[in-house]
C-alpha cells in the first residue's frame, strides 16, 4: 500500500519558496525543502516527479506574485500617472522587495529563458496601444527600449544599489516616458 500524503503540495511549494528567500537559488534541494517541512525527502518527491517539477511549480508561483505586484502598481497609480510607467514601477519595486524571487525569474535561475519573456508582455503591449495610440509593432519595439531601461533600474534595485525615492523613480520614468 503507498505511503498516506500528509503533506500538500502547496506546503512543499511554501517550503521551497521559503528556502528560495533565505537562501537564493543554489540553496532549492530535496534536502534543504525537507529540512523545512521538518520531513525527510519522501513526501516531495510523493508529490513531484522530481525537482525540476518543483522548481516549475516554485516559478509560477514566484510569476504569480510578479504578475499580482504589478498588476497591485497599475491599480494604485489608476488615473494619476501614465499605467505604463506604473508597470515599471511594479517592476522595479518588486525587484527591490522580492530579491531572491526576482533573481529567481530574471537573473540566476533561468526560469524563463532571456528577458524577452516578461510575464506581463501581453498584458504591456495591450496598455501601450490603448494609452498611446500606438500599433503592435511600434508598441513591442517601444517596450523593448523601455525594458533596457526598466531593467537596468531593478537590477540596481535588486542589487541594492539603487537608492531613490519612489517619487524620483516615477519622474525617472515620466522622463524616459517624454524622451
Amino acid at each position: 500500500m503507498p505511503a498516506a500524503k500528509r503533506i500538500s503540495k502547496e506546503a512543499i511549494i511554501d517550503a521551497a519558496e521559503a528556502v528560495l528567500r533565505t537562501g537564493g537559488f543554489e540553496a532549492i534541494n530535496a534536502r534543504s525543502v525537507a529540512k523545512a517541512l521538518g520531513c525527510s525527502t519522501q513526501p516531495i518527491y510523493l508529490s513531484f516527479r522530481n525537482m525540476e517539477e518543483l522548481k516549475s511549480a516554485l516559478t509560477q508561483r514566484a510569476i504569480e506574485q510578479h504578475t499580482q505586484r504589478v498588476q497591485e502598481s497599475l491599480r494604485a497609480h489608476e488615473g494619476c500617472d501614465s499605467r505604463y510607467s506604473s508597470y515599471g514601477m511594479g517592476f522595479v519595486q518588486f525587484a527591490a522587495q522580492e530579491k531572491q524571487l526576482f533573481r529567481w525569474l530574471y537573473l540566476e535561475g533561468e526560469q524563463l529563458g532571456p528577458y524577452q519573456n516578461d510575464v506581463l508582455t501581453s498584458e504591456v503591449i495591450s496598455v501601450i496601444t490603448e494609452e498611446f495610440g500606438y500599433e503592435e509593432d511600434v508598441a513591442r519595439r517601444f517596450h523593448q527600449d523601455m525594458v533596457y531601461f526598466t531593467y537596468g533600474l531593478a537590477i540596481l534595485a535588486n542589487t541594492d544599489h539603487l537608492h531613490l525615492t519612489e517619487a524620483e523613480l516615477r519622474e525617472a520614468f515620466r522622463r524616459e516616458l517624454r524622451a
